[in-house]
């Protein structure tokens, strides 16, 4: 019985996926904090990004492709296509076309 409790315990924590969470970079002071939540069901919503509404996430291999529109003056839908170069616990770091950025998970 113990064992089964265990077992039962690993599948459920190799379940969650890491990349789950509220992810920020911190506020500087020419900026706001910004980022994303990622929720379990695929859905996704912005942090402060004027210009952005995203609505949804999938990760393909190392990759992560969030989905959403711009609500500018032009508004139109896009498809983001980022490299998941390392997630950890407490940490992301994304890269596109060269340029990396690494956010904070927010408890």
């Amino acid at each position: 019985m113990l064992f089964s409790a265990l077992a039962l315990s690993f599948v459920m924590i190799s379940c969650t996926n890491p990349l789950v969470g509220t992810w920020v970079q911190p506020s500087t002071v020419y900026t706001q904090e910004q980022g994303f939540v990622l929720e379990k069901d695929g859905t996704a919503s912005d942090i402060n990004m004027d210009y952005v509404a995203f609505t949804s996430w999938e990760k393909k291999g190392d990759m992560l492709i969030l989905n959403g529109e711009n609500v500018g003056s032009a508004p139109s839908e896009f498809s983001d296509t980022l490299i998941i170069e390392n997630v950890t616990e407490d940490e992301l770091t994304l890269s596109q076309s060269g340029y990396s950025v690494t956010y904070k998970k927010k408890k």
